[in-house]
């Protein structure tokens, strides 16, 4: 066998090769089967080999692959955009394709910065978000992103965007406190985060909708999402909705900002957009913000070279008729039904498990060595990257999620195609992780009691 010539996350570790996959399974080349429970990074909505998507794929190939934006539109990128906006929440009359969820945050950085100059606030450059929170890799993406596990790679080059404190119950609601109340204080610090940085230079916030690799699925109590609205009304801030991991079905409706009708000025998509298929991204945008580009002459910001080609939108039309045709959100409500009281049972039987969250089909979990304190293990102990390897070991795939000191979190996101006895199987599985995981637990706690 001849030496990789691949760079991989760490040189050194092997890595199995995936070879194929059927449904919301992944075989290896040593024909090992994994269950899919996560969707990859969350991606494969709609699982693997869907011939009906490559073919959709291999019959636009034959046609046209590739056309540039600035010399011609395309029939897929037209149609695309109208299904789109047409799903999404009212006023976002307005799409943008890109190749990433990173690209897409990048886009909405340049429109917002854009939208204030062509309004005469050059001043506005600043994109505030909160400081757990992931919104791509770029340098722009990044410095939104307060995820430290992954900002070092630019060092200083990096702006100190994630400013705001996170919404986050289990770990900062008070004693006593109800959702309710606990959303308004969550939504004024946000406030006072954007008034202490002067809202006269912010263009913009961000958030994800449920907070994902950051935090595990974290879910902000109802009413804190209408309050930022409200915020950002009445600073003359843009808002936006990071929806790459919790867009196009992934928590039961096609968009998450659904659940409380608010709507933002922009909203990202991307990952299950294409379902994996092909690398998609998308920017929504509210009507007022091209009408703006529109009454200035001025042109949209850049994008890239493969921005709206026509091979990765026919890709995405085929995966969103799928997902109308197979009435997958209404699977997404049901399978999270069953996978979520899984859930609860697991947890009454491994009591490190805490915290169990979620929507639709994504849903996840902390692990604590105690749930009076909510003690969490040492960072060192990498709880989360500790369980994803029992579970790759039991053919299972989860998700690490969590930044140090809470790098201890894990994500259940498996294809929103899956069935009942799929669902159960991944329970099961689960279940011997957790005994598994139950014996670390014990030995990290007994350190902890002892330091």
């Amino acid at each position: 066998m001849l030496k990789s010539a691949l760079l991989k996350p760490y040189p050194n570790r092997h890595y199995p090769s995936a070879s194929y996959g059927k449904g919301v399974f992944i075989y290896d080349s040593a024909g090992n089967q994994y269950l899919d429970g996560s969707s990859g990074a969350m991606t494969a909505n709609i699982g693997h080999g869907v011939s009906e998507i490559s073919e959709a794929i291999a019959a636009q190939a034959k046609r046209l692959a590739f056309s540039y934006r600035t010399q011609f539109t395309n029939e897929p990128a037209e149609e695309l955009a109208a299904k789109l906006t047409a799903l999404a929440p009212k006023n976002l009359d307005w799409a943008f394709f890109v190749n990433s969820g990173s690209e897409a945050s990048e886009f909405a950085i340049r429109a917002a910065l854009g939208h204030w100059r062509a309004q005469g606030k050059p001043r506005k450059t600043k994109v505030l978000s909160r400081r757990n929170s992931y919104h791509g890799m770029t340098m722009g993406a990044l410095s939104m992103s307060g995820h430290q596990g992954r900002r070092p790679d630019y060092g200083p080059l990096l702006h100190t965007f994630p400013v705001a404190p996170p919404a986050y119950a289990y770990r900062f609601a008070n004693i006593g406190e109800s959702e309710q109340e606990y959303a308004k204080r969550a939504a004024s610090e946000f406030e006072q985060a954007i008034i202490n940085q002067d809202p006269e230079t912010v263009a913009a916030i961000i958030v994800e909708p449920i907070v994902g690799a950051a935090g595990g699925a974290i879910v902000p109590p109802q009413g804190y999402l209408p309050e930022l609205r409200e915020i950002c009304d009445r600073h003359n801030v843009l808002l936006i909705f990071d929806e790459v991991i919790t867009g196009v079905g992934r928590t039961g409706d096609w968009f998450a900002c659904f659940d409380e009708q608010v709507v933002p000025d922009m909203l990202l998509a991307g990952k299950g957009l294409s379902a994996g298929y092909s690398p998609v991204g998308a920017v929504l945008l509210h009507q007022h913000m091209v009408a703006a580009l529109q009454e200035k002459n001025m042109s949209a910001p850049f994008g890239h070279t493969f921005s709206g080609n026509p091979l990765g939108a026919a890709a995405c039309l085929a995966v969103l008729e799928l997902l109308e045709r197979d009435s997958v959100l209404d699977n997404v409500v049901e399978r999270g039904k069953q996978l979520h009281a899984g859930l609860q049972c697991l947890a009454e039987k491994y009591s490190f498990m805490a915290d169990i969250r979620g929507r639709g089909l994504l849903w996840g979990f902390e692990f604590v060595l105690d749930q009076a304190t909510k003690l969490v293990p040492a960072p060192e102990h990498d709880a989360a990257g500790n369980f994803v390897q029992k579970c790759f070991e039991q053919g299972l795939i989860v998700y690490p999620a969590g930044i140090k000191p809470l790098n201890n979190a894990t994500i259940i996101s498996p294809p929103m195609t899956i069935g009942v006895e799929e669902v159960e199987l991944l329970l099961r599985k689960l279940d011997i992780a957790l005994a598994e995981m139950e014996q670390d637990m014990r030995a990290w706690q007994l350190v902890a009691t002892n330091s």
